[in-house]
């Protein structure tokens, strides 16, 4: 299989008529359902879409997938999500990296593992839950704006284990209560991301908390980089309330980025929820 790099518009055009073309879609979320919906006409209706855009349509408050469906105006379009716990910088130095591929229809995930496991430094799981898969994907990003935020507020790792793991919960009952299995975010795509981006600084997700506890704006900071947690967290928050769900740590990095509570505030409200057992049954 070729796989392209950098071309023409003229020379897409003429790639994607070949017979089973693959499309790794790696363009940030926000930008993604309109770079579809400008190209849909030169888009096969069988070719294999492979998103690996980690984040929610801000716009229509959607997965990354029914964006694309939409914007493409077809219901039956081939997809898949790429997605696991993967720094690209690391990727390119060879580390040894694991991901996770997800499709409704698991031959076409097979399909992706196939063409991205090299056996060497990158190990490709499947999925046929893709609704899973996007929203541990797309829901760590706030998460780790998260960790930031603690991190800059002078906390250790007691503190950090601790949101990482309650928010590994939070996740989980999203997750069951949109279609998903709750066991998918227990992979690569949910904790293994989420241990990921809350760990490490190199993330910019984890790098926009520390800033914005630093007194930066959320405008300063996103002319600098792409940070998908800002968006994704309005969106949660509507899943959140749709659902009937508390979450409560997604709606205090809400309202840490928004400036509706204090940090302070926000240390308060989640120590002092009253006390009750750790774990329960989801929906």
């Amino acid at each position: 299989m070729e796989i392209r790099g950098i071309c023409t518009l003229e020379e897409l055009k003429e790639e994607l008529q070949s017979p089973g073309v693959v499309i790794m879609h790696a363009l940030p979320c926000q930008l993604t359902p309109p770079w579809f919906q400008e190209h849909k006409d030169i888009i096969p209706k069988d070719a294999l879409i492979c998103c690996t855009a980690k984040g929610l349509y801000l716009p229509t408050q959607q997965l990354m997938g029914h964006a694309i469906l939409d914007a493409l105006d077809r219901a039956d379009q081939p997809l898949a999500f790429l997605s696991g716990p993967s720094f690209a910088a690391e990727i390119m130095k060879g580390n040894p990296t694991t991901l996770v591929v997800a499709s409704d229809q698991l031959f076409q995930a097979v399909r992706i593992q196939k063409m991205m496991s090299n056996f060497k430094t990158i190990r490709v799981f499947t999925s046929n839950d893709p609704v899973g898969v996007q929203l541990g994907g797309a829901l760590k990003n706030p998460l780790a704006v998260g960790a930031g935020m603690i991190e800059a507020m002078g906390f250790g790792t007691n503190t950090l284990a601790a949101m990482v793991t309650r928010a590994s919960h939070e996740l989980r009952q999203l997750c069951s209560a949109m279609g998903g299995d709750p066991r998918t975010v227990d992979g690569l795509s949910g904790a293994g991301d989420l241990m990921l981006t809350c760990f490490s600084s190199q993330s910019r997700n984890q790098r926009c908390g520390q800033r914005l506890m630093k007194g930066e704006s959320v405008e300063d900071i996103q002319k600098d980089c792409t940070v998908e947690g800002i968006a994704t967290v309005d969106v949660a928050v509507i899943y959140a309330d749709m659902c009937g769900l508390e979450l409560p740590i997604f709606r205090c990095v809400h309202a840490l980025i928004h400036k509706k509570i204090t940090p302070e505030e926000a240390v308060l409200d989640l120590m002092g929820r009253r006390s009750r057992t750790e774990t329960k049954k989801f929906l």
